[in-house]
C-alpha cells in the first residue's frame, strides 16, 4: 500500500506540540508494512544543512485568485519518501502559525496553498498513492480539493488531533483559494456562521475520520467537548474512529537518550535517582530525595495551567520539589515569568527546550497533567517510559491510558493518580495521594516499574490505522 502522509509539522524538522511527534512516529511505524510519503512545509526555521535537505530542482506554479505562487520541491539527499514544499508566503516566518501579535493574518492562504501543493506534487510526480492521510485544519482543505476540483480516486483519511483548533477564517478565503461558492459554501460543508472552517471541511469531505483516543472520539460528539461541531460529528460518526496515539520508543528511550545524565531501564531503575539528584543540583532545588513533580506543556487553559497557578502558593509549603517548563499564551507566559524565582522549591522556565524536557522526564517522580480536556496526550506516556507516575484528570486519552493505582490494573495500561471533579480541591487531593504513595517506596517503585513495562509504542495503533486505510 502507498500512503501520502501530510502534516504542517514533523519532528525533528518542526514541532509546536504533539502533532509534530505523531507525524514523525506514526509514519515511521507504518513504513514497516507500507510505502509512506511524508509532506510538510520547508519553514525558514528548518535546518537544511543539518538534515541534508536539498532542492530537487522541481518547481511549479499554482495560480490562485490571479496570482501565481511558485512551489519548490525539496527532499532529503538520502530519502526519496520525505518531501518538503517551499513557498515564501507559506514558509518565510519566524514561527509556524503565530507570533507575539497572534495568529498570522494570512494562514488561510498559507495552508490552503500547502494543500494545493500536496495534491499538485502527487499528480505531477505521478506518485501511485492509495490513501492520503491529512492532519488537523492545516491540511483539511486537501479533502475538499480532492473531492471537488481534482476528483481524485484516492481515499482521504483525516485525523483530528485537537478539535479546539479549527482554522476559522473570513469567507473571502473562498476567492483567495479559488473555491466554488455554490459547491463548497454550504452549512454542512465549509461555511461556518458566515465564515469558513477548514476543519469542518475535512470532516465532510474525508472518507474516514480518526481522532487520537477512543474516549475523545465519544466526547467530541457532545456539546461539552464538541466546540460547536458536535452535530457535524454526529452526522458523520459512521466514519469516525478513535485510535490512541503512541510514542516512538526509539526517540524516547531512557537507556540511550543522549539528553539525560544517567541511562537506565526497568532492571536498573535505581539509576534514575542519579538523574534527579543531578538535575535538582542544577536547578538549585534543595533536598533532592524529596518527590519531584514536573509540568511540561503549553500554557493554555486546556492544559490546566489555571489550576497549576492556583496551587503554587500551596505547594511552596509542601516537602516536595516542582519544575515547570512551558510557553503559550502571552498572558500565562508573563504570569509564570513573574513567579520564576519566587519559591525555593519551585523552578519555572518559560520557553521550550527539548533537551531540558528529557532531563525532567528522566528525573521526575510525578507528572502534573490536569488538563480540562485532552484528545490523547503524549506526556503521560513519555513519563511512564521514563519510570514516572502521571497525575491526570480523567478525560480523553488520559482516561484511556492511565488508571488510578488504587484500582485493579493489568500490564496493558499505565498506572497513576486520577481525579474526576475538575477543581483545586480534587487536584490537591491527587497531589497528597501522590506524596502518600511516594512515602511507601516499595509500592511506588512497583508502580513506576510497571509503567516502564507498559507498551505505549505505535505497534498496536499502526495496525488500527492500516485497517482504516484498507
Amino acid at each position: 500500500m502507498n500512503i501520502l502522509f501530510a502534516s504542517s509539522e514533523i519532528f525533528p524538522y518542526a514541532k509546536s506540540g504533539g502533532l509534530g511527534d505523531v507525524a514523525q512516529s506514526l509514519p515511521a511505524e507504518l513504513k514497516k508494512v507500507a510505502n509512506v510519503y511524508t509532506f510538510m512545509p520547508l519553514y525558514a526555521s528548518v535546518d537544511r544543512l543539518k538534515y541534508n535537505i536539498r532542492s530537487s530542482d522541481f518547481s511549479f506554479d499554482i495560480p490562485l485568485n490571479g496570482i501565481n505562487h511558485q512551489i519548490d520541491l525539496y527532499q532529503k539527499a538520502d530519502n526519496d519518501f520525505e518531501f518538503f514544499l517551499y513557498n515564501p508566503v507559506l514558509c518565510d516566518r519566524d514561527s509556524l502559525y503565530n507570533d507575539h501579535y497572534g495568529e498570522f493574518g494570512d494562514n488561510q492562504l498559507r495552508f490552503g496553498l500547502f494543500s494545493y501543493a500536496i495534491i499538485e506534487t502527487m499528480l505531477r510526480l505521478k506518485l501511485k498513492i492509495d490513501v492520503i492521510h491529512i492532519n488537523d485544519w492545516q491540511t483539511a482543505i486537501v479533502a475538499l480539493l480532492a473531492k471537488t476540483k481534482y476528483s481524485l480516486r484516492q481515499k482521504i483519511v483525516f485525523t483530528i488531533h485537537n478539535l479546539a483548533y479549527q482554522g476559522i477564517f473570513h469567507k473571502s478565503a473562498m476567492n483567495e483559494l479559488d473555491l466554488s461558492w455554490e459547491e463548497c459554501f454550504k452549512s454542512d460543508r465549509f461555511e461556518y456562521f458566515d465564515q469558513v472552517n477548514f476543519l469542518k471541511a475535512g470532516i465532510f469531505y474525508s472518507d474516514a475520520i480518526t481522532t487520537v483516543s477512543p474516549t475523545y472520539a465519544q466526547e467530541i460528539q457532545t456539546p461539552s467537548y464538541g466546540h460547536t461541531l458536535e452535530n457535524m460529528l454526529l452526522a458523520n460518526n459512521h466514519k469516525l474512529h478513535g485510535i490512541i496515539n503512541g510514542i516512538s520508543y526509539d526517540v524516547f528511550n531512557p537507556l540511550d537518550d543522549e539528553n539525560i545524565y544517567k541511562h537506565f531501564d526497568k532492571e536498573s531503575y535505581d539509576l534514575k535517582l542519579k538523574n534527579k539528584i543531578k538535575l535538582s543540583k542544577e536547578l538549585n532545588l534543595g533536598e533532592p530525595h524529596r518527590p519531584l513533580f514536573i509540568f511540561i506543556g503549553r500554557f493554555t487553559p486546556q492544559k490546566g495551567v489555571d489550576i497549576i497557578l492556583q496551587s503554587l502558593h500551596l505547594l511552596k509549603d509542601f516537602e516536595i520539589n516542582v519544575a515547570v517548563l512551558g510557553n503559550g499564551d502571552n498572558y500565562y507566559n508573563a504570569v509564570f515569568a513573574k513567579l520564576t524565582n519566587k519559591y525555593p522549591n519551585i523552578h519555572i522556565r518559560v520557553g521550550y527546550d527539548e533537551e531540558f524536557a528529557r532531563k525532567l522526564y528522566a528525573a521526575a517522580d510525578f507528572l502534573l497533567m490536569p488538563s480540562m480536556f485532552e484528545p490523547c496526550g503524549l506526556n503521560q506516556m513519555i513519563t511512564m517510559r521514563y519510570g514516572g507516575v502521571p497525575i491526570v484528570a480523567k478525560t480523553g486519552g488520559l482516561k484511556d491510558t492511565v488508571i488510578d493505582y488504587t484500582e485493579h490494573y493489568t500490564k496493558e495500561v499505565g498506572v497513576g493518580i486520577t481525579f474526576e471533579e475538575y477543581n483545586l480541591f480534587w487536584y490537591m487531593h491527587a497531589i497528597t495521594k501522590a506524596i502518600s504513595l511516594y512515602s511507601n517506596q516499595k509500592k511506588y517503585i512497583k508502580v513506576a516499574k510497571h509503567n516502564m513495562g507498559v507498551d505505549n509504542s505505535w505497534k498496536h495503533s499502526a495496525k488500527e490505522y492500516m485497517r482504516v486505510y484498507r
